[in-house]
């Protein structure tokens, strides 16, 4: 049996004993209700199409506070590992501000922005910028530095230094970063959406809580954890492509 199909085992194994525990035991099923019911719940949400709206609005508003993280923490981990000047001046800063909690941060992000999308995308661009900016930093400071004076040998500047040898040499770790932030941003916007918001998988997810709607609690979970397992997936494919000299090493396994 090939790796692939092992990986599926535990998985099927586990949603197998699920569904014959829920029934042989006789659980209720306002607690756990059987697989079966969950996915013919989630059959009913996504013939109606609210299940699609409801992770498409999660979705959006995760990907724009994502990239927008993603673009500055890159951008600022590179002149902050290049340049021990900038390192000096947005370091204290960096380490005052990481301790800080995004879930905490909810209350002041609906005071600023209201409970529209804008206070959500603060949220994840807020949970996702540590991972990224942090990797990017530790990916530039471990550059090879025979690689480093060689190029300077040869008359290098340091902007070409920086996008030619720095950023190629620290994809490993920009890449970690940018999958860890991924896993973060997925928690952190269910989060956000519960506490305030009109639509969205964290909405749905309350929402159903309310009314004891126990199997479309588990719908919106289990698509909450089928979307992560999707988008890391992704993210790992196009590692491999984007990064092929990095191919075989843990961030794009």
């Amino acid at each position: 049996m090939n790796s692939r199909a092992l990986r599926w085992i535990g998985p099927v194994v586990a949603l197998l004993s699920w569904e014959a525990y829920t029934r042989l035991a006789g659980v209720d099923p306002i607690f756990v209700p059987p697989v079966s019911a969950i996915l013919k719940r989630f059959g009913e949400l996504l013939l109606t199409g609210e299940i699609i709206s409801h992770a498409t609005a999660s979705l959006v508003r995760l990907f724009i506070g994502y990239f927008l993280a993603a673009f500055v923490a890159i951008t600022l981990g590179a002149l902050v590992g290049s340049m021990r000047v900038v390192r000096d001046l947005v370091d204290p800063l960096v380490e005052m501000v990481r301790p800080i909690s995004p879930i905490s941060l909810i209350p002041l992000a609906i005071l600023w922005f209201g409970i529209g999308a804008e206070s959500k995308i603060f949220i994840i661009f807020m949970a996702s910028f540590f991972p990224i900016f942090l990797n990017t930093v530790a990916g530039i400071l471990n550059t090879d530095r025979t690689i480093v004076r060689a190029a300077q040998a040869l008359g290098a500047s340091r902007t070409r230094i920086l996008w030619t040898v720095s950023i190629p040499g620290a994809a490993p770790f920009i890449f970690t970063g940018l999958r860890i932030s991924m896993s973060i941003a997925f928690v952190v916007i269910i989060a956000a959406e519960m506490v305030a918001a009109q639509d969205g998988l964290g909405w749905l997810i309350l929402d159903a809580q309310r009314i004891y709607a126990t199997d479309t609690v588990f719908v919106g979970i289990l698509t909450i954890s089928a979307l992560g397992f999707t988008m890391d997936w992704v993210m790992r494919r196009v590692g491999r492509v984007a990064f092929p000299w990095i191919q075989g090493k843990s961030a794009v396994a």
